[in-house]
């Protein structure tokens, strides 16, 4: 009974990873079940035992893509006692992992090419910028954030930071070139958001170290 269990996780994780690989490289709308069966080494009755559908294989996809995110603000926040400093951080890490990681890459297709009305939570967009919105929540009760500046003010330049990496990726723009408008946006924005009068030094460059151990996982 145990072997059968470990077998079948063994094969959920073949196809979730096979997925993210397939709709990373040609999309989620071209992608078929039937790549993502061969593509996982397994039959597709063993795909449709598990899902039954190409948008609960996707859920799966994205489910993970959510995973990397937390861990992603996990590790920079056990390093890092300014909230400031992680939004940073967090967006030069998405310049990597939009080149890096599949799970990462397949939810932004995902999100781009799924014709749902409405977003759903786990889907690309509404993830990340959520999360580094909580971000700046908690920088704003930290007193990092300037009194004179604005919550949806601070989230724009956030959502723009996002938008840019994404954007720049999409138009295969080299990940040093990436990093590069990344920084000159931080250091431009930076003294417009930081408080007067913190203590706290925000570096706009990508953190030195630590970059590597986000890189792709599949």
């Amino acid at each position: 009974m145990m072997a059968k269990q470990e077998r079948s996780e063994r094969t959920l994780e073949r196809l979730v990873v096979a997925a993210a690989e397939q709709f990373a490289a040609q999309g989620f709308v071209r992608s078929s079940l039937a790549e993502v069966s061969s593509s996982a080494g397994v039959t597709k009755g063993a795909l449709f035992f598990h899902f039954s559908t190409k948008d609960e294989l996707a859920d799966a996809v994205l489910a993970r893509g959510q995973d990397v995110l937390e861990t992603t603000v996990e590790e920079l926040r056990e390093t890092e006692s300014v909230f400031l400093q992680v939004v940073v951080d967090v967006t030069h890490i998405l310049n990597q992992l939009l080149r890096s990681n599949a799970f990462v890459r397949a939810s932004v297709r995902i999100t781009r090419e799924r014709a749902n009305n409405d977003p759903a939570p786990l889907d690309f967009y509404p993830l990340w910028l959520g999360r580094l919105w909580k971000l700046l929540e908690e920088s704003r009760r930290n007193g990092e954030l300037g009194r004179s500046v604005a919550d949806a003010s601070a989230r724009t330049l956030v959502t723009a930071a996002v938008s840019g990496v994404e954007t720049l990726t999409w138009m295969r723009v080299s990940h040093a070139e990436t990093e590069k408008w990344l920084s000159n946006l931080w250091e431009l924005v930076l003294p417009l958001l930081r408080a007067d009068d913190t203590e706290w030094k925000v570096r706009a460059v990508a953190p030195l170290t630590g970059v590597a151990q986000f890189e792709d996982g599949c």
